[in-house]
């Protein structure tokens, strides 16, 4: 089976009426100003979204902040963006902190509204993906007034012990939320004001589960794939969707995507490959259509970090 993990989107619009900049969004529509949108360009979605479609998924997953302050508008703008994939490939997507940037929205469930059959109505989601492998989507976006930081909160922990009560090790579990749970060692610790509030407990029931198991997330706007050393969680493998849409110098036309296949026995090899847009400065190695897919993981190669990842 194999899955295409897209990270945050961010889209943004800039003329927004007056009565609607009041709290958070003040301060967001402020940075997206000053910040921001120097550092996003959207006209690089057409060309992700086309390469996502080229390697045939079976399933697409986003994992969060599709938006920048949660507009009726951006979110509408969303969908259009990623119409070519939804209306082609099974998809799935969860909240991110932007995506509940006010109160309002998040009470409202704007996201569930606005884009329906691809964000689910009850959290956690879980599906059967094939016989051996299973899909639990989170919901850890809070709104916040002082921070970004998430939480998955108690009822849906709960839900999460029983589900995973069922799981053996013949199975594979993929987990897609917008937090990360951990960071690589040489990426830059999570801050208190962005993190994952629950962390711990949500990562110490995954322990516990039997299943080997995917984490996949993003947030951090840094593309990576690690395994950790510790024998507890020789059985995880994190993955960060990055974000594409965002530009830097070391990432001049975008952060990519990922393409995940899933071995039909969930003991097999895994492979991993990060599709990324290529440009002058990195000289051979395009595919011949403006894209590298470098292999992170398989049955060939050791598990990296963002080191090599990115």
């Amino acid at each position: 089976m194999r899955l295409a993990l897209i990270g945050d989107i961010h889209t943004y619009r800039l003329l927004v009426p007056p009565w609607h900049l009041v709290g958070k969004r003040l301060i967001g529509q402020a940075n997206l100003w000053l910040n921001r949108r120097h550092r996003f360009d959207h006209s690089l979605a057409n060309q992700l979204i086309e390469r996502a479609a080229s390697i045939q998924p079976d399933m697409v997953l986003l994992s969060g902040d599709l938006t920048t302050t949660s507009l009726d508008g951006e979110f509408s703008d969303a969908a259009q963006m990623l119409a070519p994939l939804t209306e082609r490939f099974p998809t799935l997507i969860v909240p991110g902190n932007h995506d509940r940037y006010t109160f309002t929205s998040a009470r409202r469930r704007v996201m569930e509204t606005l884009m329906p059959g691809v964000v689910p109505n009850e959290w956690p989601c879980f599906r059967h993906l094939t016989e051996r492998w299973h899909l639990l989507a989170l919901d850890a976006a809070v709104p916040r007034i002082f921070n970004s930081r998430g939480r998955v909160g108690q009822d849906q922990l709960k839900k999460i012990r029983r589900i995973t009560a069922d799981l053996t090790a013949q199975d594979g579990l993929i987990v897609l939320c917008h937090y990360p749970l951990k960071s690589p060692p040489r990426a830059l610790p999570l801050t208190w004001d962005h993190k994952l509030a629950d962390s711990y407990r949500l990562r110490k029931l995954l322990i516990r589960c039997p299943a080997r198991l995917l984490y996949l997330h993003g947030h951090i706007h840094k593309p990576w794939c690690w395994q950790p050393k510790q024998s507890n969680q020789a059985h995880f493998t994190y993955i960060n969707a990055g974000c594409p849409c965002m530009t830097s110098p070391k990432h001049p036309r975008g952060q990519g995507f990922w393409q995940v296949d899933l071995p039909d026995d969930p003991t097999g090899p895994l492979q991993v490959i990060h599709h990324l847009p290529a440009d002058k400065t990195r000289g051979p190695g395009s595919d011949g259509h403006g894209w590298l897919a470098h292999t992170v993981l398989s049955a060939n190669t050791d598990p990296v970090s963002d080191r090599r990842a990115s």
